[in-house]
């Protein structure tokens, strides 16, 4: 089972939505996203193979806690008109980083595993924040959280047709007896 739990999934979620409101906001909340996991994921790695099953969830929730606090605290220092709009989701990145490490997503043999989520994720946040800003200019909704909801569920929708829309193959299975 190589898929990431629905926990994970729902918790890259929220940000997604919310913090998609604009390209700007969506680049900075995924750079954000991305070098706290990193640094967490590198930290944990360093303390894993120390602790045990226990101490490694208190050390993941710390270690988290400690570098959110760290970002959100430089970016309210140099970055406050970023900050403001953003600060509720940042908190989320803390508590994606401790739901990554309870499912071991940080594990170097799932390296090319985080790259894709990480790439993934920033593909997402950009696009769906630029096609917000961009629909958003003659239709407000696309700027609010359900028109978010509503246009990332357009976007499902066409790519499952245009899955569905692709012939299968021509090779034919044979009938087992």
């Amino acid at each position: 089972m190589n898929k990431q739990p629905l926990l994970t999934r729902g918790l890259l979620l929220v940000p997604l939505i919310g913090a998609s409101n604009s390209w700007g906001n969506a680049l900075g909340l995924w750079l954000a996203w991305t070098l706290i996991s990193g640094g967490h994921g590198l930290a944990m790695g360093l303390l894993r193979p120390r602790l045990g099953a226990y101490q490694r969830l208190l050390a993941s929730v710390i270690l988290a806690a400690t570098l959110t606090a760290c970002a959100s605290l430089a970016a309210q220092a140099w970055l406050l008109e970023w900050y403001r709009p953003l600060s509720l989701y940042i908190g989320w990145i803390a508590l994606s980083c401790v739901t990554l490490e309870h499912d071991s997503f940080f594990i170097e043999s799932r390296l090319p595993g985080s790259i894709k989520l990480t790439g993934l994720f920033g593909l997402l946040m950009i696009g769906l924040g630029a096609l917000r800003e961009l629909i958003g200019n003659g239709v407000p909704l696309a700027l609010l959280a359900p028109g978010g909801f509503l246009l990332l569920g357009l976007l499902l929708a066409a790519h499952q047709a245009c899955t569905l829309a692709k012939p299968q193959s021509t090779s034919e299975e044979t009938p087992r007896p």
